[in-house]
């Protein structure tokens, strides 16, 4: 019952941040953080874009990343992975949504240096995945 509470609790403030994430300048355009694409009004600038690539092969891509940083990687759905690490005796979470051309994460009350750890990580194993196809 809790880990639903969790879950539902993660839910809702992934789809609040999303509502809040549109800002005007749009996504990153540096290279090494895998964001190649003009700017984009309704995506959050540290969202990755990963173009028209199949949900199978991105989904497993972040899954590989996750876990050579540490985090459990859970399916949440299809277009989610729930990723869940131990900092300071906590269980932290953050949500990962995969959308039509680019992956979002939450930031739910994680460091910005684990976030750009699992981001950089995820960006480095979907450059790999490209290569390999």
């Amino acid at each position: 019952m809790k880990k639903m509470v969790s879950i539902a609790a993660v839910s809702v403030a992934t789809l609040m941040l999303m509502t809040g994430c549109s800002v005007k300048d749009g996504v990153s355009n540096e290279a090494n953080m895998g964001a190649h694409m003009e700017e984009d009004a309704t995506i959050c600038k540290t969202a990755i874009y990963i173009g028209h690539r199949d949900s199978a092969s991105v989904t497993e891509a972040i899954e590989k990343a996750g876990e050579k940083e540490g985090w459990i990687m859970t399916k949440f759905k299809s277009n989610a992975i729930i990723a869940e690490k131990m900092m300071d005796g906590v269980m932290r979470s953050t949500t990962i949504l995969i959308a039509k051309e680019h992956i979002m994460c939450s930031k739910d009350n994680l460091p910005q240096s684990e976030l750009d750890g699992l981001r950089s990580a995820i960006v480095k194993e979907l450059q790999h995945d490209k290569k390999k196809h």
